[in-house]
C-alpha cells in the first residue's frame, strides 16, 4: 500500500480510509442535526436547546459549532485526496487531533457520566446534573436515555476515528514523492 499520493493525487488507503471515515462522522453528525431542528425526534435524548441563544457565551458557542462542520469536513476530505500541504499541512494536523481530543472528552465523560448515575455510585453523575436536569424528565423512557447513551458513545467512536487519522497523519512527509507503480 502506498503511504503517499498516487497518481490521481489521492492519497493511498492507509491514510484514506481514515480520513474517509472521519468525513462519514461528521456528515452523519450533521445530518441528525439538521433532522432534530427541523423536528425530527428519533435518537435524541431530552430537550434541544432553542436554535437562538440568549448570551454572548451562547452565540460565540454556537458558531463555533457551526463552523466546526465544514471545517472539520475541509480537513478529511483533504487529507484523504493526499493535501493539505505546506502552509496548510499544521492547521490540518491540529484540526484532527482537536478533533479527536474533543470527542474523545465528549463521548467518554458523557459514557462515565451516566454509568455512575446508572449504577448508582454518582446519583448526580460526574456532571452534578440529575436524571432530570440531563433529560428534562425525572422519569425519563428507555428509549430516551439510550438515546443519550448512543449519543455518547458515537462522540467516543468518533473521538476514536480522529484519533485515528491524527495518528496516521502525523509523519507524512509534507511532500513526499510519487512511488512508482
Amino acid at each position: 500500500m502506498r503511504a503517499g499520493p498516487s497518481r490521481s493525487g489521492r492519497t493511498g488507503d492507509r491514510l484514506a480510509w481514515p480520513a474517509y471515515a472521519a468525513l462519514a462522522w461528521i456528515v452523519v453528525f450533521f445530518a441528525f442535526h439538521v433532522y432534530w431542528y427541523a423536528g425530527g425526534t428519533f435518537g435524541r435524548g431530552g430537550v434541544l436547546p432553542g436554535l437562538l441563544p440568549h448570551s454572548v457565551i451562547g452565540w460565540i458557542f454556537e458558531v463555533a459549532v457551526v463552523a466546526a462542520f465544514p471545517i472539520g469536513a475541509w480537513a478529511c476530505l483533504a487529507i484523504a485526496r493526499g493535501r493539505p500541504r505546506g502552509r496548510l499541512r499544521r492547521p490540518a494536523v491540529f484540526l484532527v487531533w482537536f478533533g479527536c481530543a474533543l470527542l474523545t472528552l465528549r463521548g467518554a465523560s458523557g459514557l462515565v457520566d451516566d454509568l455512575t448515575r446508572a449504577i448508582g455510585l454518582l446519583p448526580e453523575g460526574i456532571t452534578g446534573l440529575s436524571i432530570e436536569d440531563a433529560t428534562g424528565t425525572a422519569h425519563p423512557s428507555a428509549s430516551v436515555l439510550w438515546s443519550g447513551r448512543a449519543t455518547d458513545a458515537y462522540f467516543f467512536a468518533g473521538g476514536l476515528v480522529f484519533g485515528r487519522l491524527a495518528w496516521r497523519y502525523r509523519n507524512r512527509p509534507v511532500d513526499a514523492p510519487t512511488p512508482a507503480g
